[in-house]
């Protein structure tokens, strides 16, 4: 079968500390109350986004990828590699931390890690992320928490739109609330809370926490990581944000027109702000914000016109 771009219904998530942006500046079909995550592209059991184009329409990523391997440039994937979500903090997330692969297929019945990045899109006044901690060692950290000193111990950073964090496993970290951002991470939804604030989840109890799984993988070597320099051509500009073993996520800037060559592995495109087209051999896709869409390896050459910032996606 032909490969073709796929584009796809995200999934919704409510969530206690989640709020109507969402809704509100992506037009996504649904509730539009306490709305906290978009599973935009998704074949996690938890949250599958459907293909809404073509001859797939109405199925999953899943069975596309056992139908089609070649779209996925026939890499020994036992399931989707990623997962694509837009999250909306109306209110702080839990203090928190993922473990890595070892970890995970260890003691969560063979599951995989989690390493995620977070894209700003839009941030108040004054918004902040938590990222890492302040403890020296594990013992420090542990002490610290008993003492509820969660002002002394944990780091906030100052959170805009535009700004980059890369997130390995074992990284203590929480998004704060007034922040709007795009996660690229691992297919995996193994979150261990530190620190809740005491709240109530939806069903009205206090939510789980898991400190002693959390302290088992805390890194408390981790450092901080910048974002590349621009590599600029005409009419276009690509940030290489992160590259490590499970993805490499790009931001482009197109101005006008920018071309798609032949790619040997297939791209996840998700448009963050402006309008466009992407035109192919067999036809053409308007491309609006919050456009979440997939070009398949060995697709064929395709371009994308308009003024878009996207953020692109692969392994």
């Amino acid at each position: 079968m032909k490969p073709y771009p796929l584009l796809f219904k995200p999934s919704l998530k409510k969530r206690i500390w989640g709020g109507s942006k969402i809704k509100e500046i992506f037009g996504y079909p649904g509730p539009c109350e306490n709305i906290g995550e978009a599973w935009v592209v998704s074949d996690h059991p938890e949250g599958k986004s459907i293909i809404i184009n073509g001859e797939f329409s109405g199925e999953s990523l899943g069975v596309l990828l056992e139908k089609c391997p070649e779209w996925f440039a026939n890499i020994n994937l036992e399931k989707f590699p990623l997962l694509v979500k837009v999250l909306d903090a109306n209110d702080n997330l839990s203090i928190q931390v993922h473990p890595d692969d070892q970890y995970a297929m260890r003691n969560e019945n063979g599951a995989s890690g989690k390493a995620e990045c977070w894209y700003v899109i839009d941030s108040e006044p004054g918004a902040e992320i938590i990222f890492g901690h302040n403890a020296k060692n594990r013992s420090e950290f542990i002490q610290l928490s008993k003492e509820n000193k969660w002002d002394q111990l944990l780091a906030p950073v100052p959170a805009r739109a535009g700004d980059f964090f890369f997130i390995p496993s074992g990284t203590v970290h929480a998004m704060g609330k007034g922040i709007l951002l795009l996660e690229v991470q691992q297919n995996s939804d193994i979150t261990y809370r530190i620190y809740d604030y005491e709240r109530k989840g939806l069903n009205g109890e206090k939510r789980d926490l898991h400190f002693e799984k959390a302290i088992e993988v805390i890194d408390f070597q981790s450092t901080g990581y910048k974002p590349k320099p621009y590599t600029v051509e005409e009419d276009f500009a690509i940030t290489t944000l992160v590259s490590c073993n499970y993805f490499t996520v790009e931001r482009w800037l197109i101005k006008s027109t920018h071309d798609l060559k032949l790619f040997k592995v297939f791209l996840l495109i998700f448009i963050v702000n402006g309008s466009g087209e992407l035109i192919y051999n067999d036809g053409s896709i308007l491309l609006t914000k919050g456009t979440s869409i997939m070009i398949p390896a060995n697709m064929g050459e395709c371009r994308i016109v308009g003024k878009i910032e996207a953020i692109i996606s692969y392994i």
